[in-house]
């Protein structure tokens, strides 16, 4: 009963907290002003934990009209320098064109070993300005831009807290965080826990079988094979899971399949050792009396075993 009303209890949290997981968390931004400059609109789309880097849409717009005619067309060239861990990028919009989109990359710093507690964040650097192409071919700033920022969306499994200056200014950063959603460390904690459950259930078998205190069995040699397979599957459905060797590896999963695999020993050296009790006690007859029949071993093996 006190199983069950844990299980319904956990299955409401999580069902709660996971129809609120993939929203954002904003802290700052552009807020309300009326100055002129260029509107940047930062949305997570993915967080890539094993390169330790997350892809950001940009959606570009405009306030004022400094820089967009009454068509909302550019007016100027203008040049949107994007900065991050990984390296500095430049879109480049023309005159007469409308502003658009751009993907782009963001570094983070993070430990994905400490899954499915670990915490990802980065920042990313934002200025633009306008700029006429020399007679050598070479781009030459004619002025910088007043840039503002603002955020939508998250990334599903993770819930998302950006961070922004506030305000328009001619470089503007944010910063990018992304932690684990509630349902992904719960489930996480479950699978773990159901592991550990099951390979203590084996090893507490195998002794119990390797001290004579119950039969060994076929099926139970069977089933400590069989668990040595399933572990490692039941680790492949840890949700967005790291690869193996995380410290949930570390401290705990490596640890369940070594119990495992000890289950299983016991198991197959209590097997042996039965089974030579057995053949021991039973009256070697070669012309093949009652004695040596399968009903005698069968009787022999549970006087034994009752000894």
């Amino acid at each position: 009963m006190v199983i069950l009303l844990l299980l319904i209890v956990a299955y409401t949290l999580v069902v709660q907290r996971y129809n609120a997981e993939g929203s954002r968390a904003t802290v700052g931004g552009v807020g309300a002003t009326s100055a002129s400059g260029l509107l940047v609109t930062i949305e997570p789309i993915a967080v890539n934990t094993l390169t330790d880097q997350a892809t950001v849409d940009l959606s570009f717009t405009w306030q004022g009209s400094d820089i967009v005619d009454g068509g909302g067309r550019l007016r100027e060239n203008t040049r949107v320098t994007i900065s991050s861990s990984v390296g500095t990028q430049e879109v480049k919009f023309l005159a007469g064109d409308a502003l658009g989109r751009f993907e782009t990359t963001v570094g983070l710093d993070g430990e994905q070993s400490n899954y499915p507690f670990d915490v990802h964040s980065g920042l990313v650097a934002i200025g633009a300005d306008t700029y006429v192409r020399a007679s050598d071919g070479s781009l030459e700033s004619t002025g910088d831009l007043e840039v503002g920022l603002q955020s939508s969306g998250g990334v599903s499994g993770w819930d998302t807290t950006t961070t922004l200056a506030a305000g328009m200014s001619q470089v503007q950063i944010a910063n990018l965080s992304f932690d684990r959603a509630f349902s992904t460390q719960a489930f996480a904690m479950v699978l773990l826990a159901l592991g550990v459950l099951l390979s203590m259930f084996a090893l507490i078998v195998g002794i119990l079988a390797f001290t004579n205190r119950r039969r060994a069995e076929v099926g139970l040699m069977s089933w400590t094979a069989a668990l040595l397979f399933a572990l490692p599957l039941l680790r492949n459905y840890f949700p967005y899971g790291p690869p193996v060797g995380a410290s949930i590896d570390i401290y705990v999963y490596l640890w369940v399949i070594v119990a495992a695999v000890i289950a299983a020993v016991l198991n197959v050296v209590a097997w042996m050792n039965q089974s030579k009790v057995v053949l021991d006690s039973a009256p070697h007859d070669p012309g093949g009396s009652a004695a040596t029949s399968p009903v005698a071993v069968k009787s022999n093996l549970g006087d034994s075993n009752g000894a």
